[in-house]
């Protein structure tokens, strides 16, 4: 898992490597990891979610919320690809806030 900072961005291959040296080493999926940290290549990572420039999100505040990994992205852990889980659409995100108790303040998400 990468930092959780404001952005969480992509791990670096040997982070990911540190547990899939011995966790599912059969799958496809980590095999190529595997091949791209031997080479010293970085993977071409596709991004999974995308959301507009005047939105401000924070992998960083979510966590400190304990919004766990698996709220959006679902069971991580289980999957040989990770997709799209869950809209990010305004209304996704507020009733989100709503259910979890965060704010749904226009400046919570948005810059004035």
């Amino acid at each position: 898992m990468p930092e959780p900072g404001d952005l969480a961005t992509f791990p670096k291959e040997a982070k990911c490597m540190s547990c899939h040296i011995g966790i599912k080493t059969d799958s496809p999926a980590i095999r190529k990891l595997a091949e791209f940290y031997k080479n010293q290549k970085p993977v071409p990572w596709v991004r999974v979610y995308r959301i507009p420039e005047y939105v401000f999100f924070s992998h960083k505040e979510h966590r400190r919320a304990k919004v766990g990994c698996e709220s959006c992205h679902g069971p991580v852990a289980e999957r040989e690809v990770i997709a799209a889980e869950k809209p990010t659409s305004m209304v996704a995100c507020m009733d989100c806030h709503e259910r979890t108790g965060a704010s749904n303040a226009c400046n919570f998400c948005h810059n004035p």
